[in-house]
């Protein structure tokens, strides 16, 4: 798969199967609905690195997934900030992945490419039915030895303020600037504060910093920041 993606990068080939979907992180999470819309009943999503998006794009595109009851769910791997993970897809599944994509019904695919001359990651679409199938093949062989999020060693769960508390804090709030934006006292937010310590397993609230920073990527936290200053 990793050859026909470089193949078609560098333009070798009219047509094997593959075209461009998005490059960069934002543009490519922008552009998951269109996948979701054209989801009919399956889908199949392995993860090596699931992301921490302080915007919560994915809230409307999960619930809108949960309610048409499309089968098959997200697998990532395991990671510091998974209580995080669990707060924001609850239908994940954890255990060792070997690779990144999501299939849809069985006859589509999306798979990472190589990152992009500009140094961005890319994605690209994939109508190859046999590469469609092995791959959910190995969704499937990954799913056998995979454990519920809320499952996994570890996990805390988190309510929807401590993940915008979680949020605020990757953009290196202080106390008092998240208690004025969520309209909570500065008790409660540090509070919540050290439940993410504790769902993070560290012991200060520069090290939760650090976890959040390294789960959120600079894209996402330069948008949100534009959102907040807006």
């Amino acid at each position: 798969m990793t050859e026909r993606v470089l193949a078609a990068q560098r333009g070798e080939t009219a047509d094997n199967g593959l075209r461009f979907f998005a490059e960069g992180l934002s543009a490519i999470t922008d552009r998951l609905p269109v996948l979701e819309r054209a989801t009919g009943s399956v889908l199949h999503n392995l993860q090596r690195r699931t992301d921490f998006d302080p915007l919560r794009r994915e809230r409307s595109l999960n619930r809108r997934t949960r309610s048409r009851k499309i089968r098959g769910h997200m697998i990532t791997q395991p990671a510091d900030h998974l209580s995080l993970i669990a707060a924001c897809h609850p239908d994940t599944w954890v255990a060792p992945v070997p690779m990144t994509g999501l299939a849809i019904d069985e006859r589509l695919a999306l798979f990472a490419g190589p990152l992009s001359a500009h140094g961005q990651p890319t994605a690209w679409l994939c109508s190859d039915q046999d590469l469609v199938t092995t791959f959910c093949d190995i969704w499937e062989e990954t799913k056998r030895r995979a454990v519920p999020v809320h499952d996994a060693p570890g996990v805390v769960p988190l309510s929807e303020r401590q993940v915008d508390v979680a949020a605020l804090l990757c953009r290196g709030a202080k106390d008092a600037t998240i208690a004025r934006l969520l309209g909570v006292s500065r008790r409660t937010v540090t509070s919540d504060i050290g439940r993410i310590m504790d769902a993070f397993g560290v012991s200060t609230r520069w090290e939760a910093g650090m976890v959040i920073g390294r789960a959120c990527p600079p894209s996402h936290t330069r948008r949100s920041d534009r959102t907040t200053a807006a």
